[in-house]
């Protein structure tokens, strides 16, 4: 891998990058106006909508193309389903919000878009396609799901695959949901992809919720992608921004963080409201596409009026230094190793209690199968269980919290505030 570092402006421009002809793809996190939470309203109506993209708005409509995952159904219909974590869903009308941010396509390969049933699923993608926005990462069943999506742009085919972890919205061979994150069968999509279209790009929705370095195994999977074919590897879901990389040439940004995503400020770390839209250039007129350039647009949300705002000055310089940082860690792999190492024993206490609250509710009737679903989830979601087993390993070998030499430092970088 080649390190991938901006300056603190938060460009990076590849060797020969000047003069040349590019497409520009530009790609945010979560957008989430949930019900009740702020954005709901804020979003539903064109104009307020332009108030909370503020300064920012000018940034997302300088592209060829652009790219939001959608993390919740937009609908009035359906019943929460029993699953572990919130039931998310907003009203119809925030799809104006998606509109008025100029986004082209989104994905639906989250966590939350089948959280009140099928009914809803389908409505919000029956609302998106009313509204000429693109869907993908999202179907009927698993096939229907993972199927490529192509946008023409100039004379170029652009190919959107997404993909997510293994919670409960997932698609089966006979159930809608989102495309399941299987690296096998995905990296062999990639690779039949590959001849369909001039551009690939692939969404991941997945990781470990705060943590600001993405797992040795995310590393290794987002890698496979990028050696399958993709030409970038894009990721959300950690409600926070992580590293990035050059693998091979191919820019792997392995979580965005959150866009639009509003929660009570005393629930979530500073963190949660500090994010990037990346606007990547490629080489429109070299035979392999390659990225040649990157420009990262540092985003805060103000944890009252949940209106944007673009970093800049020290701030942007802050943050451009902090993921730089993040960036240097993964470059290291023995580093990275304590790092993930101390996140997880960190985190080996609450999964414990979790765990334990759990197995308490299999015993009462009117919370087994809540229960089941939360104990199902740790089984099942590849970065709850890999938590777990790091750190169970970990004690099984003797090793003790805070012998790893950077706790300090994770706990500044997950508590890293503007």
């Amino acid at each position: 891998m080649t390190l991938l570092a901006v300056d603190e402006q938060g460009r990076w421009r590849g060797d020969g990058a000047a003069g040349r002809e590019t497409l520009r793809l530009l790609a945010v996190g979560d957008i989430c106006p949930a019900k009740g939470l702020k954005l709901d309203t804020l979003l539903s109506a064109a104009a307020a909508a332009s108030a909370v993209y503020g300064d920012v708005l000018p940034e997302l409509v300088d592209k060829d193309l652009s790219v939001a995952n959608l993390e919740l159904p937009l609908s009035d219909r359906g019943e929460p389903i029993i699953k572990d974590g919130p039931n998310l869903k907003g009203p119809p009308a925030a799809i104006e919000g998606v509109l008025a941010g100029g986004f082209d396509a989104v994905t639906l390969a989250n966590n939350h878009v089948m959280d009140f049933g099928s009914q809803p699923f389908f409505d919000t993608i029956e609302l998106c396609e009313r509204r000429d926005l693109t869907v993908f990462g999202a179907g009927r069943d698993r096939a229907d799901a993972a199927r490529l999506v192509t946008m023409q742009r100039a004379d170029l085919r652009v190919g959107l695959l997404a993909f997510a972890e293994n919670e409960f919205c997932n698609a089966t061979d006979t159930s809608p949901g989102a495309a399941p994150l299987e690296p096998g069968p995905n990296c062999n999509l990639i690779r039949r992809s590959r001849e369909r279209c001039d551009l690939l790009i692939v969404f991941v929705h997945g990781g470990n919720e705060f943590n600001p370095l993405p797992s040795p195994r995310m590393v290794r999977d987002y890698r496979a992608l990028a050696e399958a074919g993709a030409d970038a590897v894009i990721a959300h879901h950690p409600h926070t921004v992580q590293s990035m990389e050059l693998h091979e040439g191919v820019p792997i940004l392995y979580s965005l963080g959150n866009f639009l995503f509003w929660e009570p400020a005393q629930h979530v770390p500073p963190t949660w409201w500090l994010e990037m839209a990346v606007r990547l250039h490629f080489d429109v007129r070299s035979a392999h596409r390659r990225c040649i350039g990157l420009d990262l647009i540092p985003v805060d949300m103000d944890r009252e009026t949940a209106h944007l705002r673009l970093l800049r000055g020290d701030a942007c310089a802050a943050f451009c230094r902090r993921l730089n940082r993040l960036s240097q860690i993964i470059a290291d792999p023995d580093l990275h190793r304590r790092f993930w190492y101390a996140y997880c024993l960190k985190a080996l206490p609450r999964y414990l209690k979790w765990m334990a609250e759990t197995r308490a509710g299999l015993e009462r009737d009117d919370l087994r199968r809540i229960a089941a679903a939360q104990l199902r989830n740790q089984y099942r979601c590849e970065a709850h269980h890999e938590v777990a087993w790091t750190a169970l390993e970990l004690v099984r070998q003797g090793v003790e919290p805070g012998t790893q030499g950077v706790e300090a430092e994770l706990d500044e970088l997950m508590m890293f505030d503007s």
